[in-house]
């Protein structure tokens, strides 16, 4: 099991990932969700919670603790995110299977699918 600062870090690196990430990438994650969303990621197995506000393909800083109304909650443990950051996992993969669990709205969803 990976230590909540390790999440941290990993979650940070996601972020600053995206932050680094061409235009394309941005781009693609823009036209598929226009509206900000707020993201919230549940690690379950360390009974912790962060959040971001994802606009125009980029994410804010992370926030630790649950966010008031998240349109989008990713529900996961902390290896299995360690793995999807450092590219051992496949988020695609890791949905089918129910590794993770995300809850969003169906057109979210879809919008999210068009992505993997």
């Amino acid at each position: 099991m990976a230590t909540k600062r390790e999440v941290e870090r990993k979650l940070r690196e996601l972020v600053r990932r995206l932050d680094r990430s061409g235009g394309d990438v941005r781009g693609s994650l823009s036209d598929a969700l226009p509206a900000p969303r707020v993201i919230e990621v549940a690690v379950t197995d360390l009974g912790c919670s962060y959040w971001t506000t994802l606009a125009r393909g980029s994410m804010s800083r992370l926030h630790h603790g649950s966010a008031d109304d998240p349109e989008i909650r990713v529900r996961l443990t902390s290896d299995r995110l360690v793995d999807l950051v450092d590219g051992r996992a496949s988020l695609f993969q890791a949905y089918l299977t129910g590794h993770v669990k995300v809850d969003a709205s169906f057109g979210d969803l879809l919008r999210l699918r068009r992505l993997a």
